[in-house]
């Protein structure tokens, strides 16, 4: 990953509609921040336009188009995303478009979003919950916040909407993302002093908790 941005990999598997709902969310979020990614995400739409043009015609069944429209009028669970550039506000477009969608409510900043509890320092809001533990929510923590060292139970993506954290010596800001493999151990962002930093989160599975009070709360938690 250069920059802490997603490979070309991850746009092609979004161009194609090849993601799930929570990955769709955050890489569409992601996408919106950087003007190169846009870019690489008109291209691999455009050669995935070309690829269908340039496909053979065949024989179609009588009852193919009864088929199509049957499925076109059953529900999508994987949201369609607008990857425009970010506005003024800290809600990138596609996250916003999202509340929306699934409350019926659109908040006008990070600030204006139905915070709960999750432990010192740290308030977390839930968004969508897979049926196989897979789970998409924002985390908001305090600046300075220390945060509970865990290992994974899958791999675990994590894109700051607002202000910064760390990992050791690396540093990851505004638009910036972490992709933090299940075989990555010992795991314990630290908040940047001075202001409240919020992600955007999917997780594969529910993280592993070191302490005795973690794993104490985790089930009240949801995460």
């Amino acid at each position: 990953m250069k920059e802490h941005m997603l490979s070309d990999e991850w746009i092609v598997s979004y161009a194609a509609g090849a993601l799930g709902e929570a990955h769709s969310v955050l890489v569409a979020s992601h996408i919106a921040y950087h003007p190169v990614l846009q870019e690489k995400l008109v291209v691999a739409e455009d050669i995935g336009g070309a690829l269908l043009e340039n496909l053979p015609e065949t024989d179609c069944s009588e009852d193919m188009l009864d088929a199509v429209l049957k499925d076109i009028a059953a529900p999508f669970s994987v949201p369609v995303l607008s990857t425009a550039p970010k506005k003024d506000t800290d809600l990138p477009l596609p996250l916003s478009d999202y509340i929306y969608d699934k409350s019926g409510h659109r908040p006008d900043s990070l600030m204006d979003i139905d915070w709960g509890f999750m432990g010192p320092g740290m308030k977390k809001h839930r968004l969508w919950k897979g049926p196989d533990g897979q789970c998409l929510w924002l985390l908001r923590a305090r600046g300075g916040t220390v945060m509970p060292k865990h290992d994974h139970g899958g791999d675990e993506m994590t894109l700051v909407l607002k202000g910064a954290y760390h990992v050791g010596s690396q540093r990851f800001s505004v638009g910036e993302l972490e992709y933090a493999e299940v075989t990555l151990l010992d795991h314990q962002p630290v908040i940047d002093e001075g202001e409240d930093c919020i992600c955007l989160v999917v997780t594969e599975a529910p993280i592993k908790l070191h302490s005795f009070l973690g794993r104490l709360i985790q089930p009240l938690i949801g995460l």
